[in-house]
């Protein structure tokens, strides 16, 4: 019942938006009632954010190996959300966040927690044991971790959402690249 739900729930937002989009017509289309999906989701702003987690999930693929630099690390996570929000439906979805965000701010707020993007999470680790391990200098790794995440994502983002032409592959790689290798460079080894 709850796929039958996301798939409803997406169809609408991204047909109508998050104000337009109505529980009761995506309860409807799921096949269910509006109580089974504030009883499921809690709101219309946590049915929002497991949609969009729900695009995301699948965009990411196992964890970086354990022996890699974390340079090569921070690129293959940086690379696969990059891909993730460059997707269409992300895309909207983003827009549908960033244009709802001062009349829905808990959308908003949901929207910005670390567990809504895998890749938040996956740089996050990378970065935190990185710096525990001596390999990089960063007393806030959550804070770097967003710098990386701004570096990689918002002009692209911002490009896509403007309709911009689509990043070619070899362009959003050599993309990422750049960044995680700026972003490195702030954080050398204190060694």
């Amino acid at each position: 019942m709850g796929g039958t739900i996301l798939a409803a729930a997406e169809a609408a937002f991204l047909k109508f938006g998050f104000s337009k989009a109505s529980i009761q017509a995506i309860a409807a289309a799921a096949g269910t009632s509006k109580q089974t999906v504030f009883a499921r989701f809690g709101s219309k702003e946590r049915l929002f954010i497991e949609v969009s987690n729900a695009l995301l999930r699948e965009r990411f693929s196992a964890e970086p190996s354990r022996g890699a630099p974390v340079r090569d690390k921070l690129i293959e996570v940086a690379a696969q959300a990059l891909d993730a929000m460059l997707d269409p439906k992300m895309v909207m979805m983003f827009s549908i966040i960033m244009g709802e965000a001062k009349r829905f701010p808990e959308l908003a707020r949901l929207a910005d927690e670390d567990s809504t993007f895998p890749g938040r999470e996956r740089m996050l680790a990378i970065i935190a044991e990185a710096a525990a391990a001596g390999e990089v200098r960063c007393t806030d790794p959550r804070r770097a971790m967003l710098m990386l995440q701004d570096m990689v994502l918002s002009s692209p983002l911002r490009a896509a959402i403007a309709g911009a032409d689509d990043m070619p592959a070899d362009a959003r790689r050599n993309w990422v690249t750049d960044a995680v290798d700026i972003f490195m460079d702030g954080l050398r080894s204190s060694n």
